[in-house]
Protein backbone atom coordinates (compact mmCIF):
# COMPACT_ATOMS: atom_id res chain seq x y z
CA UNK A 1 0.00 0.00 0.00
CA UNK A 2 1.34 3.44 -0.89
CA UNK A 3 0.62 6.32 1.50
CA UNK A 4 1.47 9.93 0.67
CA UNK A 5 3.58 11.56 3.40
CA UNK A 6 2.42 15.01 4.58
CA UNK A 7 5.05 17.69 3.89
CA UNK A 8 4.96 18.92 7.50
CA UNK A 9 7.20 15.99 8.49
CA UNK A 10 9.96 17.37 6.24
CA UNK A 11 10.11 20.74 7.96
CA UNK A 12 9.53 19.23 11.42
CA UNK A 13 12.67 17.12 11.03
CA UNK A 14 14.72 19.71 9.12
CA UNK A 15 16.70 21.04 12.10
CA UNK A 16 17.50 17.65 13.62
CA UNK A 17 21.08 16.40 13.59
CA UNK A 18 19.75 12.92 12.74
CA UNK A 19 17.21 14.16 10.24
CA UNK A 20 16.68 10.84 8.43
CA UNK A 21 16.02 8.91 11.63
CA UNK A 22 13.66 11.57 12.98
CA UNK A 23 11.79 11.76 9.66
CA UNK A 24 11.38 7.97 9.59
CA UNK A 25 10.05 7.94 13.17
CA UNK A 26 7.53 10.67 12.33
CA UNK A 27 6.36 8.79 9.24
CA UNK A 28 6.12 5.47 11.13
CA UNK A 29 3.98 7.19 13.78
CA UNK A 30 1.80 8.77 11.11
CA UNK A 31 1.19 5.39 9.46
CA UNK A 32 0.54 3.67 12.81
CA UNK A 33 -2.03 6.30 13.86
CA UNK A 34 -3.78 6.89 10.54
CA UNK A 35 -3.66 3.45 8.94
CA UNK A 36 -4.38 0.92 11.72
CA UNK A 37 -3.22 -2.57 10.87
CA UNK A 38 -0.43 -1.32 8.60
CA UNK A 39 3.27 -0.89 9.23
CA UNK A 40 5.94 1.11 7.45
CA UNK A 41 8.23 -0.96 5.21
CA UNK A 42 10.21 1.80 3.48
CA UNK A 43 10.06 5.38 2.29
CA UNK A 44 10.35 6.30 -1.40
CA UNK A 45 10.48 10.04 -1.89
CA UNK A 46 7.35 11.41 -0.22
CA UNK A 47 5.54 8.05 -0.26
CA UNK A 48 5.44 5.54 2.58
CA UNK A 49 5.38 1.93 1.40
CA UNK A 50 3.36 -0.05 3.93
CA UNK A 51 2.03 -3.55 4.37
CA UNK A 52 -0.73 -5.02 6.46
CA UNK A 53 0.28 -6.76 9.66
CA UNK A 54 -0.81 -10.37 9.92
CA UNK A 55 -2.21 -10.14 13.43
CA UNK A 56 -4.33 -7.00 13.70
CA UNK A 57 -6.32 -8.18 16.73
CA UNK A 58 -6.37 -5.41 19.38
CA UNK A 59 -5.44 -7.67 22.30
CA UNK A 60 -2.25 -8.91 20.69
CA UNK A 61 -3.42 -12.51 20.91
CA UNK A 62 -3.35 -14.95 18.04
CA UNK A 63 -6.66 -15.41 16.29
CA UNK A 64 -7.59 -18.83 15.13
Amino acid sequence: MKVPIPYCYVWMSATSVKRGQVFRKYVAGYVRNNYPGCELVKIEGMTAICERRENTHQGGESIG
